[in-house]
């Protein structure tokens, strides 16, 4: 009876030590970045929305929310390793897309606290700079899925 419990012990210890990433290649790539590409376009449509309807405070919680997601991203993606030189080109890409959408988050999230504090030009400023970053940021991971088909 006492080596059964001992060998449960031994075998979750195995299976812990384990890496996560040992059958990562291009097709996990795909998948990482599938998943947070749409967590992030949600954001990025709450962001929008709330610009929409004027509501500075929603629309700077959502942009800290939408960096956030693009920095938890950003990391996933790193964790990657792909198999092909494609799958490392495209890795390139989503980090520096992803790098991209992290900024446009912390631009549209200033842009958000100038509008409550009543500065209109850097409102506008700012939220045209995030706007940049998330189109360079689009372009950039439309490229990197492109090369993950």
């Amino acid at each position: 009876m006492i080596r059964s419990p001992l060998l449960v012990v031994a075998a979750a210890a195995l299976l812990l030590g384990l890496p996560t990433s040992a059958g990562a290649n291009d097709a996990t790539l795909r998948t990482t970045l599938n998943s947070w590409s749409k967590k992030v376009g949600v954001d990025a449509h709450s962001v929008a929305l709330a610009a929409q309807r004027r509501h500075p405070r929603r629309m700077t919680y959502s942009a800290k929310r939408f960096y956030r997601d693009a920095l938890h991203a950003r990391a996933a993606v790193a964790a990657q390793k792909p198999s092909t030189a494609k799958g490392a080109r495209a890795r390139r890409l989503a980090l520096t897309a992803f790098a991209d959408y992290a900024l446009a988050g912390s631009k549209w999230a200033a842009s958000g606290q100038a509008r409550l504090a009543h500065r209109r030009a850097a409102s506008i400023a700012d939220a045209n700079a995030g706007a940049r970053y998330a189109r360079t940021g689009d372009t950039l991971l439309v490229a990197a899925g492109k090369l993950l088909r």
